[in-house]
């Protein structure tokens, strides 16, 4: 019972902080798309998930995991991505996996 009293009450804390993230601005680009800026002072949030994204580096990280390169296909040079580019950024970081590499260690 305690186990399942553990459960909940990691489940309500990851639902509460998912609603308490600031979201990124969404702006309109030159082709009329829908695109995220990037924070490049923090953490990128659209819709439930944040990336540090280093659009100098062309690196991103999810948090918790390790530092990878952003796909060449990718262009963050205006500091903008669209939401696709966005959740693409959010697979590449994901996979990356690991608990950080000694780039990401001050």
């Amino acid at each position: 019972m305690k186990q399942l009293t553990a459960l909940a009450c990691v489940g309500a804390m990851v639902v509460l902080t998912a609603c308490d993230v600031p979201q990124s601005p969404v702006v309109i680009g030159p082709d009329g798309q829908e695109r995220i800026q990037i924070n490049t002072a923090g953490l990128t949030c659209y819709q439930t998930r944040c990336l540090d994204i280093n659009p100098a580096a062309r690196s991103v990280r999810m948090v918790g995991n390790r530092t990878t390169g952003i796909p060449r296909g990718i262009d963050v040079s205006d500091g903008t991505v669209t939401p696709a580019e966005f959740r693409r950024l959010g697979e590449v970081a994901l996979l990356a996996g690991g608990t950080g590499s000694r780039g990401d260690r001050g």
